[in-house]
């Protein structure tokens, strides 16, 4: 019985071990993908549409990008990145929707207020004759 036990810690930690070679291998294939620099770049625009451009200044958008690899030409991995570049490209431009539409309204709001305020300006002034 211990040693089914001892066996199968065994088991476990080269099951580990792998799995953690396998996400290894899987980080670099991703970062030395020709789309990464793309991806990372349209991630990077997504949070600054979130946190503003202060606070992603501290990220350096290139980390990754000068690997070169060439088993990441994989036809899964390519149509992977490519799906998730486009899925940030709709992210971003769904959260920029809102922020468009307030800023048109602000504006119109502060059109019809000046509006406003000239009118009432030329009101006031005595006309001469």
């Amino acid at each position: 019985m211990e040693r089914k036990a001892v066996e199968h810690k065994q088991e476990e930690k080269e099951y580990s071990i792998s799995v953690k070679e396998d996400d290894e291998i899987l980080k670099k294939k991703i970062s030395c993908h020709s789309l990464y620099g793309l991806l990372l770049d349209s991630h990077l625009d997504c949070l600054k549409m979130c946190l503003g451009n202060e606070e992603i200044r501290c990220v350096d958008t290139k980390e990754g990008a000068s690997h070169s690899c060439s088993s990441a030409d994989q036809l899964e991995l390519d149509q992977f990145m490519e799906a998730y570049c486009n899925t940030l490209k709709k992210l971003k431009e769904a959260m920029e929707e809102p922020q468009k539409e307030s800023m048109e309204f602000v504006n119109y709001m502060h059109s019809q207020l000046k509006e406003l305020t000239d009118h009432k300006s030329a009101r006031d002034i005595p006309e001469v004759g």
